[in-house]
């Protein structure tokens, strides 16, 4: 089981952990992720003779429910490394101490952190190399390039790895407050559980997390420039639509509930609208994005293990910037949940006007301009 925030990061860590056990020798069989279970002290990672390593990437709260936030990121990294000194040392004596030391080093160079620094220098040499080139000193081209060639097979680096990162470094990690006064929502002095439960399902489908202030109906969010620019458009669209929309059929369930002579039917209703109305619109982004990956599967070489690689890489980025940001001290505000709200036709009702909605897998998948992506369904219900 694996949370699906954690996958790219599960395999980065999966993969390093494979590399260095090739180099050293060690019978790694494989890695799995492993939920930590409730109790305290449970163990964060294990491993057995047969070269099998399991590895926490995040908790639960509940059987069902993950945590919040994963482990940090260094805490996997030094987990992954005692688990491979255990590979050869199967104690915790002097010999296992000290093959421990030699993994972290191991392991730790094959972080993203190391990985994104030789990308980096990759990407300057391969400047360089141009540079000489276009000076007609071909000697000195041919010599970044075969530096170049040669430092991409010592860390297993494809030439669509430089595409990516010359692209990723024209699109920095940003923070995207939603202009609540410009796009006509309510600023309110409260958290608003339904907006907050769309952010995260806009959050996810774009790349990006989201942040809210406290006491607040304030939200942010958190991604490469091109991915939280759309995903506050998009938020700010459906917030305002639905907003807009809920009270309209509250009005119309009142009155014809009225007409019929059962005033009372219409408690709840409004409630129940939001939570199928975001519920559905979950659904209907999850299966854009789902769409956006196999098109880009059929378009980048390697299939869609690259095409995953690609499309979620921001989320490192935009993880890395909150830690940093944060200090690595942050909370995440709890969630507003009143469980599921059953009015029948106010569900009905929702997820029918989620369906009106249209959206357009530009925006679920790319940095496109948020103009002409998502237009507001306004339209009452017919």
């Amino acid at each position: 089981m694996i949370h699906p925030d954690d996958v790219l990061f599960f395999e980065e860590v999966r993969t390093a952990m494979f590399r260095v056990a090739r180099r050293y020798g060690l019978p790694l069989r494989s890695v799995t992720p492993h939920p930590k279970p409730e109790y305290r002290d449970a163990p964060l990672g294990d491993c057995d003779h047969g070269g099998n390593v399991r590895l926490v990437l995040r908790g639960v709260v509940r059987p069902g429910e993950w945590d919040a936030d994963p482990r940090r990121a260094e805490d996997v990294w030094e987990t992954a490394a005692h688990e491979l000194a255990h590979l050869r040392h199967m104690n915790h004596g002097v010999q296992f101490q000290e093959f421990e030391e030699e993994m972290q080093e191991a392991v730790g160079n094959q972080s993203e952190d190391h990985r994104e620094r030789v990308l980096r220098r990759l990407v300057k040499m391969q400047a360089q190399r141009d540079g000489e080139a276009k000076l007609g000193n071909g000697h000195a081209a041919e010599a970044f390039a075969a530096a170049i060639n040669r430092m991409m097979l010592e860390h297993e680096l494809k030439p669509s790895d430089l595409d990516y990162q010359r692209a990723a470094q024209d699109d920095p990690v940003v923070q995207v407050l939603v202009d609540q006064e410009k796009h006509q929502i309510e600023r309110k002095r409260t958290r608003v559980a339904w907006q907050e439960s769309l952010a995260r399902v806009v959050a996810r489908a774009h790349l990006c997390r989201f942040l809210v202030r406290t006491s607040s109906n304030d939200v942010w969010f958190v991604g490469t420039r091109s991915h939280a620019t759309v995903a506050e458009y998009v938020y700010a669209v459906l917030a305002r639509e639905a907003g807009k929309l809920a009270d309209k059929e509250y009005l119309r369930y009142f009155y014809q509930s009225q007409r019929e002579g059962r005033v009372e039917a219409a408690r709840g209703f409004r409630a129940a609208w939001l939570d199928a109305f975001v519920t559905r619109m979950e659904e209907r982004l999850e299966s854009e994005r789902e769409a956006a990956v196999t098109q880009a599967a059929a378009d980048v070489p390697g299939g869609r293990s690259v095409a995953l690689m690609r499309i979620d890489g921001a989320l490192v980025k935009v993880q890395a910037y909150l830690d940093d940001k944060f200090n690595r001290k942050r909370k995440y505000a709890a969630r507003l949940n009143g469980g599921r709200v059953r009015h029948t036709d106010g569900r009905a009702w929702g997820r029918a006007a989620a369906d009106r909605m249209p959206i357009g897998r530009r925006g679920v998948a790319t940095g496109a301009s948020p103009k002409g992506f998502l237009c507001a369904a306004s339209k009452g219900r017919e």
